[in-house]
């Protein structure tokens, strides 16, 4: 039996780390198999990379190695982690996947969100998430959850607001896999509002 992939998506300080711990922890409840992961990380190498990409001068590399480096560590996790854990029927949850390149890089950092679809394609082929939930809220109010900035962090509230919108045009271009959240509101009440979609969505 085949599992089921499940990305967070949204801006920074949004609060997805923490309820993706939160809803994993309710899926295991039920007796599901999870795995909890994230991007840029989830492999040996990944994890190397994450400390590249995230720590640093904000104009340390360009906009197109920020987004090779994020698919070269997609790559290797969807391979290494995601698929394997999937076709073993397992429930794979990811903190941030491949709509964050497309609303950082290729929205906000202009280089097009379809150019960043077809390098997807080309290192992952038609592989996708079966639900991405995409958390929506006002970067000035997410910026302020922040507890240690990284680069992207530090790129400032004009690009965080570019991001926020990129984010959004995902879910438009995607709506049967794409669902965007309000993720104002107090943290159980959020974690409620997800277990309701992924039931809505995949029947957990």
């Amino acid at each position: 039996m085949s599992g089921y992939f499940i990305t967070f998506e949204g801006g920074e300080g949004v609060g997805k780390t923490t309820q993706l711990k939160l809803v994993a922890d309710e899926l295991r409840k039920k007796g599901y198999d999870v795995i909890a992961t994230r991007e840029p990380g989830g492999t040996i190498l990944g994890e190397k990379i994450r400390e590249i990409l995230l720590k640093g001068d904000v104009d340390k590399m360009t906009p197109m190695t920020e987004a090779l480096l994020f698919t070269a560590v997609r790559a290797d996790h969807v391979e290494k982690v995601i698929k394997p854990a999937v076709n073993n029927g397992k429930i794979v949850l990811c903190d941030r996947y491949v709509d964050t390149t497309f609303a950082y890089q290729g929205y906000a950092h202009g280089l097009g969100i379809q150019k960043m679809m077809d390098l997807y394609s080309l290192a992952i082929g038609n592989f996708k998430p079966d639900l991405t939930v995409i958390f929506d809220i006002d970067p000035k109010k997410s910026h302020g959850n922040l507890t240690e900035m990284n680069r992207f962090e530090n790129m400032g509230n004009e690009w965080l607001s570019k991001g926020l919108q990129g984010f959004r045009e995902c879910a438009k271009f995607d709506k049967k896999r794409c669902v965007l959240m309000d993720s104002v509101g107090e943290i159980p009440e959020i974690t409620n509002r997800i277990m309701k979609i992924i039931n809505e969505k995949l029947g957990l």
